[in-house]
């Protein structure tokens, strides 16, 4: 009996001990340092449908280094850098962004894209 309950004192007295929280935290983690390598990335991809009821996804690249769009649908993919405030153009077609609605143009050929709901 005497030995259960010394057995029973250590451990609790283990446990109570061990289960401590440390106010200093883990000496083991490094903290991230920010540097001025790293580059802002605001990448934002919506799911937007044609008239004809096919999917796109979208995305609007928007870092420092790129700002451009991307359309993808059926495994293609057309990408296209800004040229003014909503306007992306690239080779021989043009891409409008109006509230949202995407406008695909290329030549006599135009495609309009508007936000899938719940996007």
């Amino acid at each position: 009996m005497k030995k259960t309950f010394l057995i029973g004192i250590a451990i609790a007295a283990t446990i109570a001990t061990s289960c401590g929280k440390s106010e200093n935290g883990n000496k083991g983690v490094v903290e991230q340092q920010n540097t001025s390598a790293d580059a802002k990335n605001e990448d934002e991809t919506l799911r937007y449908v044609a008239e004809d009821g096919s999917s796109a996804l979208v995305t609007f690249k928007n870092n420092d280094a790129d700002k451009s769009i991307s359309i993808r649908s059926n495994n293609k993919t057309i990408s296209a850098p800004l040229k003014s405030d909503s306007l992306y153009g690239n080779y021989d077609f043009e891409i409008a962004v109006k509230n949202d609605s995407v406008t695909i143009t290329q030549g006599d050929n135009v495609i309009r894209l508007k936000k899938a709901r719940g996007q």
